[in-house]
């Protein structure tokens, strides 16, 4: 399913016209000296809230970004999260209602960097623990973000190349301790979705681009996520766990690699 997006307007004269004539905008202005110009310019900052999502009009660009799913929710059915199922066709009636209400075609939305594509898993075992102690490497390498677990949070993220993929227990984030895993890829650079594609908002209507958002992420866990059963909780001497640890340490992961 769909959750963060980010879409720049072609021109931001044109969008700042359309919410001056239609609602009233918060307004943030601040001057700072710039060294290339030798003078204090002033930068001048417009938003504009639609539910979750914010449009924003500053000196250089207009964008509008956050959650598409957890828009929908609240527009819909005035939930206020993103732990439940986002269909296509809520996918579609989601950036309908987003268009209505920023008065602006998502064909001219350029997405940037930043997509975000998930899944929601009700899962039967003990999540917190698959988190931290099994979910071990993504491509050879340590979790680049694991904050310290807490009641609201347990949450590990994995960072390589031109994704971000990130693993953490949905249910305690929201909808009071259910057992939902989410596993989310963030594409930080949108060459890796333009190549197939999806260029602008309105792209994500279609079946065959959403397809290949599932099919990227798929891969990328089921190809280079590394989940090992706990081995603390084996009958194993003590010489036979040094010996596991060791041959799935990231050090030895790279040695065998390079050889």
């Amino acid at each position: 399913m769909i959750d963060y997006i980010k879409a720049y307007f072609p021109d931001k004269n044109e969008i700042f016209g359309i919410m001056k004539e239609n609602y009233n905008l918060e307004k943030i202005s601040y001057s700072r000296f710039d060294k290339v110009r030798n003078e204090s310019v002033l930068y001048e900052t417009y938003k504009k809230g639609f539910e979750n999502m914010e449009l924003k009009i500053t000196n250089q660009g207009a964008y509008i970004h956050n959650s598409l799913h957890h828009f929908y929710n609240k527009f819909v059915h005035n939930i206020d999260g993103n732990y439940n199922d986002f269909s296509r066709s809520a996918i579609v009636n989601s950036i309908e209602f987003l268009e209505q209400q920023i008065k602006f075609s998502s064909e001219n939305l350029h997405l940037s960097q930043s997509l975000e594509f998930g899944l929601n898993l009700r899962l039967p075992f003990n999540l917190d623990h698959f988190i931290l102690n099994e979910c071990v490497l993504y491509d050879f390498c340590h979790a680049s973000k694991l904050p310290p677990p807490n009641d609201e949070q347990v949450y590990k993220e994995f960072e390589k190349s031109n994704y971000r993929l990130k693993i953490y227990h949905k249910g305690r984030q929201q909808c009071n301790g259910d057992n939902i895993l989410r596993v989310e890829i963030k594409f930080l650079d949108k060459r890796e979705f333009n190549k197939n594609g999806i260029f602008v908002l309105s792209d994500l209507k279609d079946r065959d681009n959403l397809i290949f958002l599932f099919d990227k992420l798929y891969s990328l866990v089921k190809f280079k996520l590394m989940c090992v059963d706990d081995i603390e909780n084996r009958q194993f001497t003590s010489y036979k766990k040094n010996k596991l640890y060791k041959y799935s340490a990231h050090k030895f992961c790279i040695f065998y690699v390079s050889r």
